[in-house]
């Protein structure tokens, strides 16, 4: 039998192995000694229950395929799965007023599944799903995951049936931004400093946007101030995937020591989140002067002091590489 990871052939021997499961289960340590993941696997080109390994023989198996990642391919591959039960339990339930005992139980358990991957990702991705409202305004996202968790319990009738697709609807949304902020953190170092030198050298456009964000909100330009903030807050999503993709890339860098002013370099990307989780807040709730405040005075200063702890940053990566 032949042994392939990531395409690559294993050079090894066996050590008297009968069955394909004890041969998966080391290869399987390995791979976790390593500090990798299982991303997927295949006997003879078919993936089979894992199971089904414990009673086959080697001898019947010509080749075993494995393909391993790191935390961040688990992520990724999590979230197309996911992305896909979102469109699978959305298509099933348009036209429904209820589901069947089964539906129900099965459906509860994708929601914990759905909880469980957020969890996981908010983790990688150092987010406060809280403040990150998908479509502005509205619920955010812990909002919208519980009341798909108290929704699911009782799908019965056509309004309930209405709320839950709602909330899915902006789980989409919120899905697609994840898998954009996940494209930032896939690139390459030369990539992701790009993006952070841009936010440097566009430092004082992008706090002035922030201010005329305020100053059109102030003076009734909803859609023009509306515009301006989507692609502000665009920018310093992507600043913060960039941030994270480096510091988990560079682990012989000692993060820890860069601050800006008296906040380290985790507070200051918590600082930023919950300042544009405040705006969103604020916005939902109408409450433009507290917004404005925020916009004009706080963001601002945050972004200013940021400078400073960036170009150290470009510096210490550019010094590694």
């Amino acid at each position: 039998m032949e042994i392939y990871i990531n395409e690559q052939k294993l050079e090894s021997s066996l050590n008297g192995e009968t069955y394909l499961g004890q041969v998966f289960d080391e290869i399987l340590k390995w791979i976790e000694s390593n500090g990798k993941y299982l991303r997927y696997y295949a006997i003879d080109g078919e993936e089979i229950n894992r199971q089904e390994m414990e009673s086959m023989e080697l001898a019947k198996v010509n080749r075993l395929d494995i393909y391993v990642g790191v935390e961040l391919d688990i992520i990724e591959d999590s979230l197309i799965e996911l992305d896909l039960y979102v469109d699978k339990v959305g298509s099933t339930l348009v036209g429904r007023d209820s589901l069947t005992e089964k539906e129900t139980s099965d459906l509860k358990d994708g929601i914990s599944w759905i909880e469980n991957m957020l969890v996981s990702t908010k983790n990688l991705l150092h987010l406060n799903l809280a403040s990150i409202r998908p479509m502005g305004k509205g619920k955010n996202v812990e909002e919208i995951i519980a009341s798909l968790k108290e929704v699911s319990a009782n799908l019965d009738g056509t309004s309930a049936i209405d709320l839950f697709l709602e909330d899915l609807r902006d789980l989409k949304l919120f899905l697609m931004d994840l898998s954009s902020r996940l494209a930032v953190i896939r690139m390459e170092d030369p990539e992701l400093l790009v993006i952070i030198q841009k936010f440097v050298d566009d430092k004082d456009k992008i706090i002035k946007d922030f201010m005329l964000i305020n100053e059109n909100f102030q003076s009734g330009k909803d859609h023009l101030a509306t515009e301006i903030m989507t692609d502000a807050v665009g920018r310093l999503n992507a600043l913060i995937s960039a941030m994270v993709s480096i510091q988990g890339r560079h682990a012989e860098i000692n993060w820890a020591d860069f601050k800006s002013g008296e906040k380290a370099l985790s507070q200051v990307t918590t600082a930023l989140n919950d300042a544009l989780g405040n705006v969103a807040d604020a916005m939902e709730k109408n409450d433009i002067v507290y917004a404005g405040d925020i916009l004009e005075y706080e963001l601002p200063e945050l972004l200013e002091n940021m400078i400073p702890l960036l170009k150290e940053i470009l510096s210490a990566v550019q010094t590694e590489a």
